[in-house]
């Protein structure tokens, strides 16, 4: 009985041979289709301003942030740059990766840096502390703009809300100086309001008899 169990067997084992052995083949191109996640030390930006390490961006993304770069540069006298790797490495932290690629770079107070790590979402603006983006300002469009579009892995809108961010800040939106000249301004109005208000209730007593 063991025998012809044995026999059995190795008669299924030889006809399925071949059928495995064409599975394993069309298998195959697609096993090696699948991109491995490269971690990536920090970069040279080059002449561009988009560094697609992760291979994220069609061509037609690429002239999209680079159109946006280009508008910051014209309009705000500003420069950024844009990032995409699949994982941050040496060192591994977005913050450290971006300002230690920035220093590679000689980037200016003037330059801004975006980079994204495309499998974890991490992600780091940097610019420099004399640069006309302050570092609050900084930390508001990283995590209020630009995060929900990397979260959503809709990467070409990530660095054009990183572009329109940064103009925006530039132009001068209501910062602090603007915010305290607005109080300023409603106290002096409610002030004035009542001095009226008491001049009236004064003047009213007087006429009485």
């Amino acid at each position: 009985m063991r025998r012809v169990l044995t026999a059995l067997l190795l008669v299924l084992a030889v006809a399925a041979a071949p059928l495995l052995l064409v599975l394993a083949v069309a298998a195959a191109p697609l096993l090696l289709s699948v991109p491995a996640a490269v971690a990536q030390d920090p970069v040279e930006l080059g002449s561009g301003h988009v560094v697609d390490q992760a291979g994220v961006l069609s061509d037609a993304d690429v002239d999209t942030v680079e159109a946006a770069t280009a508008a910051l540069k014209k309009n705000h006298q500003i420069t950024l740059y844009v990032v995409f790797v699949d994982h941050f490495t040496n060192p591994a932290d977005a913050e450290d990766w971006a300002n230690e690629t920035a220093a590679r770079n000689d980037l200016a107070p003037t330059d801004y840096l975006l980079d994204i790590e495309t499998t974890g979402e991490n992600l780091y603006l940097s610019g420099d502390d004399s640069g006309p983006v302050n570092d609050r300002e900084l930390t508001t469009i990283e995590q209020q703009q630009v995060a929900p579009k990397v979260h959503t892995q809709d990467w070409t809108q990530a660095a054009l809300a990183a572009a329109h961010g940064l103009g925006n800040a530039v132009d001068g939106g209501p910062g602090p100086a603007f915010v305290w000249l607005l109080v300023i301004g409603l106290v002096a109005v409610v002030f004035v309001l009542l001095v009226r208000r008491q001049r009236s209730s004064r003047s009213r007593r007087s006429m009485t008899p």
